[in-house]
């Protein structure tokens, strides 16, 4: 008996430090776009972008350094994160006629950013999901008070409610939509690469 409980806990504080590592990891995706923006805003200057398209791309790096900074919840963080995936896609996605090398370069470095971020939300939200379902579930909820292990907080921002379809789709961060989101990117900017 006592072999078995300590079996249990201890699968739930490695999927506990499993959890904690993908969320390190993918805040460290979010710090390095941030470092990518101001390469491709400056890049943009030369590929003749107006500056009308690049003040959302600012405002949404701006809010989700401040929102980083203000150490907000992971739901807050999602949703400016967010933001800035929808304004990075709107401004490389929108530039099909763009020859610029170093513009290119930088919108594709963006764009690899962009699907390992999603590969990193979706495989923190996987493990808070098993870890959130392991503490709720009988037996698995004995060890979690054993181990003081709780349910945790997964990296989406709640869609609004009043909202209609295209723009919930940018208000959810899920793995589901910003790759989506990178793969329009991706197809949009081949042309423009290719060109």
């Amino acid at each position: 008996m006592v072999l078995w409980l300590r079996a249990g806990v201890r699968r739930l504080r490695t999927l506990q430090q499993r959890h904690r590592e993908s969320l390190r990891l993918l805040l460290h995706e979010l710090d390095d776009r941030y470092d990518l923006v101001p390469a491709l805003i400056a890049a943009s200057a030369g590929a003749g972008v107006e500056r009308e398209r690049i003040r959302p791309v600012v405002g949404a790096r701006s809010l989700a350094i401040g929102v980083r900074d203000q150490r907000l919840g992971l739901t807050e963080r999602a949703g400016a994160e967010n933001a800035l995936s929808a304004t990075l896609h709107e401004l490389i996605g929108g530039l099909g006629g763009v020859n610029h090398s170093p513009f290119i370069r930088v919108a594709r470095e963006l764009q690899t950013r962009e699907q390992r971020i999603a590969g990193a939300v979706r495989v923190h939200n996987d493990l808070g999901g098993a870890l959130n379902t392991a503490v709720g579930g009988f037996p698995t909820s004995l060890f979690a008070k054993l181990a003081a292990v709780g349910p945790v907080v997964l990296f989406e921002a709640p869609a609004p409610v009043a909202a209609s379809e295209p723009a919930r789709r940018h208000e959810t961060v899920d793995a589901k939509v910003v790759e989506n989101d990178v793969r329009s990117e991706s197809e949009a900017t081949s042309d423009t690469v290719a060109a």
